[in-house]
């Protein structure tokens, strides 16, 4: 199963998927599979039975890419942090109607109720 598919499959099981998300779920597994090359050509520097040095340039690409890897989840909602802020949002929108249209169409709504009827015509 591919990393997309993982993800996809995760979030519906999270209830947070949508088919919005397919590009920012490609790019996050296509940011791993650079992470994955950079740490072999990082673990390829080091002298045979010793570790690789951290002042070594693909060290500093690796963690780039790390912290980017990392907000790219998050922003999935593939993280702790992340799914409850995902989750916080999808439920005051449920609960509330949002800040957006929705409510602001509820709230007019409410307003003509009170118009009496005759007033229109």
């Amino acid at each position: 199963m591919s990393k997309e598919s993982q993800y996809k499959q995760q979030m519906q099981e999270l209830g947070t998927y949508l088919p919005a998300y397919d590009e920012e779920i490609h790019m996050l597994a296509v940011m791993e599979r650079e992470l994955s090359r950079a740490m072999k050509a990082w673990k390829a520097t080091a002298p045979d039975g010793k570790a690789p040095s951290v002042l070594n340039e693909h060290y500093g690409i690796i963690q780039s890419l790390r912290k980017d890897i990392l907000s790219h989840r998050e922003s999935l909602g593939l993280t702790p942090k992340g799914l409850q802020r995902l989750k916080r949002g999808i439920v005051s929108e449920s609960d509330t109607g949002g800040d957006g249209i929705g409510k602001k169409l509820d709230d007019l709504m409410a307003q003509v109720s009170g118009y009496d009827r005759v007033d229109c015509l």
